[in-house]
């Protein structure tokens, strides 16, 4: 299936202005952005930034975060429904290669990393259901937040209310899907509380594709005339089997089958994490803002691979940070001038080991066993300049420098034991341009850096770092127009970005590892628009074209990098009123590859999803029941890919039409 969206992302730019003028305008509320270091005005910051507010997108299952980025153009969520994988989220391209799991993109929740010291993120550390605002940053960052910065997702969740709230939710769906939820939050004086708990039951579409999901987030909020204190504690508990993925005539043999390597070695993973986390948002007597945050955590793993040599691994893990910044206001030269300074220390201990795994999943003799760790340090400024009513200036520097030790207690094979220290300077330059009150040009070039994570380093020649593997590191030049009228907002971007050494997977007997491609080029086309058309409806869409091409990388000189659509398109059709609401969307994928060679080519496809919810007011309790429709036509497409698997294992088949419905009870 081939899709020709240019025409249709082009009538979206060239109709804005004629769509502002019908009917009463209408207001979008202001949109800041607070993914930067500084808050700072979307319409006239240089950068690509998109946002999904939660109350926007109500009835949603969240599974995972998926619905909620999927209007965001340069965004790919996969791997909805195994959840031994986790969401897989790409950016720009950043984090294609991941097998599991988030790379290549910075996750923040609260302002806290989310991302491990070695730039590996598990969204399984967080609670969708607190989700109350996402903001991406397409492109790299590392000027504003380091490592792993090639995009950023900044994720804010619900704070404890000022008066006393309950909330109740209950869902069911096919496919054994069952969960429930409870929250409570309220303040006393300038204390405030907040407690949620959550469990989920999930059957899957497959056979080995259970799973059970456990977590538990409690929150402290304290507002003094300095400022304000926040701790959260999240704790969760997981177990999750892995169905794996198919050959393409496994799929159409049966695509409702398991891998039978899957089956017969009992592949699953579990986990047990909690994580508690400060943050001190000051101000000083000049008006000034400072803030001063920490984390601390314990995250213990294991898993079962679909493979007998080296198919259980198990880890310990201790993790930790601290940062701080300071904004100054202050005019220079006689022009407003807003410096952020700042400091990231981060640190984890990983006690990790291998065995073989047996028939059945019974554990078998240990081939490995290590200690690794990971130290990250950054500095970094950022400073926006207002030149004059209509230009501003702003640039970026940091350096970060990135300790990556092992050492190897299994000594029967030899000491693998070994590291290496990576650094690096990144800036970003962003200049902006106020056309008139609606309408903005900027262009920006920037730079990010990009280690890989401790996972990435195992060695296939044993135990220790690949001391083959270095990292990545990308240039990134864009020019963008972004306008904001009564009820209606809108953003053109263009974009081309070179990469040194970008990380690309290789499986090896049933284990992804990883190496260095030359070069490669990544150019792209985003088009995005929000649009209220009346006191009740609104019209989203996006639409995303990119052109990305290893350069020089083995035999793979002129092919199109793995795991990326040519084109995405979201279109979306909400209405909402006080009493109820309904939802339909559109998303759209283009072609991709599943392998460097382009020889497993993936045809594109479109799902539709539905949503429909009333609000009914009873006796000073909210009742809101709502029913869903995740892939309404019933069309087969692939929920996930494992990018370059071993002989042709790449293709997870997603269900076909499936029906959900929950009631959720405030009082």
């Amino acid at each position: 299936m081939k899709f020709r969206f240019i025409l249709t992302g082009s009538l979206a730019l060239t109709a804005t202005p004629a769509l502002a003028q019908t009917g009463d305008p209408l207001t979008l509320d202001p949109l800041l952005i607070t993914s930067p270091r500084a808050e700072s005005d979307w319409l006239t910051l240089p950068l690509s930034v998109g946002t999904r507010e939660v109350e926007d997108q109500p009835g949603e299952q969240l599974l995972s975060l998926d619905s909620l980025l999927a209007p965001i153009p340069g965004a790919v969520p996969q791997s909805r429904y195994n959840l031994a994988q986790g969401m897989r989220l790409s950016i720009r391209g950043f984090g294609a290669r991941s097998s599991f799991g988030v790379r290549g993109v910075r996750v923040l929740v609260d302002g806290v990393p989310l991302t491990m010291p070695d730039g590996q993120t598990e969204m399984d550390g967080l609670d969708p259901s607190l989700v109350e605002r996402i903001e991406v940053i397409r492109g790299p960052s590392s000027t504003i937040h380091g490592n792993a910065a090639g995009g950023v997702l900044s994720i804010e969740t619900r704070q404890p209310g000022e008066t006393p709230r309950h909330q109740v939710e209950v869902t069911g769906a096919e496919l054994g899907y069952r969960r429930a939820r409870a929250e409570t939050s309220g303040s006393v004086g300038a204390l405030g509380g907040l407690l949620a708990v959550s469990t989920t039951r999930l059957d899957g579409y497959r056979p080995q594709g259970t799973a059970e999901l456990n977590n538990l987030t409690g929150k402290l909020r304290w507002e003094g005339e300095g400022g304000t204190l926040g701790a959260t504690l999240h704790a969760l508990d997981n177990r999750a089997e892995d169905p794996g993925a198919l050959t393409l005539a496994q799929v159409r043999a049966g695509r409702s089958q398991a891998r039978p390597q899957s089956l017969q070695f009992d592949s699953d993973e579990w986990i047990r994490q909690q994580r508690l986390s400060l943050v001190w948002d000051g101000r000083t007597a000049d008006d000034d803002s400072y803030q001063l945050r920490s984390y601390y955590g314990r995250r213990e793993f294991g898993n079962r691979l679909p493979v007998m040599a080296n198919g259980q691994t198990a880890f310990d893990r201790w993790f930790a940070g601290v940062g701080a910044q300071r904004t100054f206001s202050r005019e220079w030269a006689g022009l407003p001038n807003r410096l952020t300074l700042g400091l990231d220390l981060e640190s984890q201990r990983d006690e990790r080991s291998r065995h073989n795994n047996l028939v059945g999943g019974t554990t078998g003799a240990l081939t490995q066993r290590q200690r690794e760790s990971a130290d990250s340090a950054g500095l970094f400024l950022e400073n926006h300049l207002s030149l004059t009513d209509a230009w501003l200036l702003t640039t970026g520097l940091r350096y970060d420098r990135v300790r990556l030790r092992a050492k190897d207690r299994y000594l029967s094979d030899g000491d693998a034991s070994g590291g290496e220290t990576l650094d690096d300077w990144n800036y970003s330059l962003g200049l902006s341009r106020r056309l008139d009150p609606h309408h903005v040009v900027y262009a920006r070039y920037a730079t990010s850096f990009e280690t890989p994570t401790i996972n990435e380093l195992a060695n296939p020649s044993g135990g220790g770092f690949n001391p083959s593997l270095g990292p990545a590191r990308a240039t990134n030049r864009e020019l963008g127009f972004k306008g904001e009228r009564p009820g209606l907002r809108y953003e053109a971007v263009l974009y081309s970005m070179r990469i040194e050494d970008e990380l690309v997977p290789v499986v090896l007997n049933g284990r992804t590892f990883y190496t260095n491609a030359g070069r490669s080029s990544r150019d792209g086309v985003e088009l995005s628009a929000q649009w209220l058309i009346g006191p009740h409806w609104r019209l989203t869409g996006a639409w995303t074209y990119n052109d990305f091409r290893f350069d020089r990388f083995q035999d793979f000189d002129g092919n199109r990098i793995a795991g990326v659509p040519r084109q995405s398109l979201f279109g979306e059709v909400s209405y909402d009123r006080e009493s109820w609401y309904a939802r339909v969307n559109l998303s759209a994928h283009d072609e991709q590859y599943a392998d460097n060679a382009n020889a497993s080519r993936v045809s594109g496809y479109a799902v539709g999803n539905a949503r429909l919810g009333w609000r009914l007011l009873q006796g000073g309790q909210l009742w809101e029941p709502y029913v869903g429709i995740d892939n309404l036509f019933d069309r087969d497409y692939y929920d996930n890919l494992r990018i370059n698997d071993n002989f042709g294992y790449y293709y997870e088949p997603a269900p076909g039409r499936t029906l959900y419905a929950g009631v959720r009870v405030e009082f």
